[in-house]
Formats: C-alpha cells, structure tokens, sequence
C-alpha cells in the first residue's frame, strides 16, 4: 500500500469519526436542553402565578424585571436548544452563525431589563452599548453574506 493512499485516506477517516462523535455529543446536549427550556418556562409560569394570585395583584417594576427575566431565560435557552438542534442536523451554515448571535442579543437585552439602573456604572453601560453595537454589526454582516449568497452569478 503506497504511502500516500494511507496519509490521504486516515484524515478523511478521522474526520468522519470527528462527526459522528461530535453529532452523538449533540444529541445528548439536546436532549439535556429540552429540560432546561422546560424548567425554564415551569419557572415562569410559577413566577407569574405567583405575581397574578398574589394579595396585592399589581405589576410593579421589580416583578415585571423578574417576570421577563423568566421569560427571556426561557426564549435564550429554547434559541440555545435549536442551535444545538443545527449541529445534531448538520447544518453548520450561517443559520447556526445568525442563531448563536441572537442568542447573544437576547442575552444582552435579558442583562439590560434586569439591571437596576442606579447600580451601573458608566462603563458597564459602555460595554452593554459596545456589545450592542458588535453583535448588529455581525447580523448586518450575516444578512449580507446571505443576501450575497443567493444571487445567482
């Protein structure tokens, strides 16, 4: 057997492994992630009926920061679960790319609902805006690619 045929062929092998483990990982990842969307949504529904039956019954400002922070946990960890949902499937396109970075948004958008506002400091709220303006300017690029994709030519 020449040597070449053997230096070619065991990458190839090793990288077919390298799927295979790395889908089978997912998949447990997966599974992992539907009980944390389903804890995280149990965990919203308890908060908001434990606001609406509550004696007093008034949305102030601190329940409705808890109240969307349940809500946005829930939605980052359903967006994480269907990227993990990608990688099981294979598909490792911008789609993954674009979910990861609205992950990321989410995130910041969960962080700036919850903040109290007399407790940040100026370059905290600097570093939120940098975020901010890092993670658009990549969706701005993803839609771009895309759109420059799917022109024939």
């Amino acid at each position: 057997m020449p040597m070449e045929h053997i230096s070619t062929d065991s990458p190839s092998r090793t990288l077919r492994i390298y799927a295979h483990v790395s889908r089978a990982v997912s998949a447990v990842i997966l599974v992992g992630m539907v009980a944390v969307v389903l804890l995280a949504v149990w965990s919203f529904l308890v908060t908001l009926v434990e606001i609406t039956v509550a004696t007093d019954a008034t949305l102030d400002y601190p329940q409705f920061q808890i109240l969307f922070d349940r809500v946005l946990a829930a939605v980052i960890a359903l967006e994480l679960a269907h990227s993990i949902g990608q990688m099981v499937a294979g598909d490792h396109g911008l789609a993954q790319v674009r979910t990861v970075v609205t992950i990321g948004m989410l995130a910041v958008v969960r962080k700036l609902i919850v903040i109290e506002m007399d407790q940040a400091t100026g370059f905290f709220l600097l570093g939120i805006g940098g975020a901010v303006v890092a993670l658009a300017g990549a969706l701005v690029a993803i839609h771009w690619i895309a759109r420059h994709e799917r022109k024939p030519g």
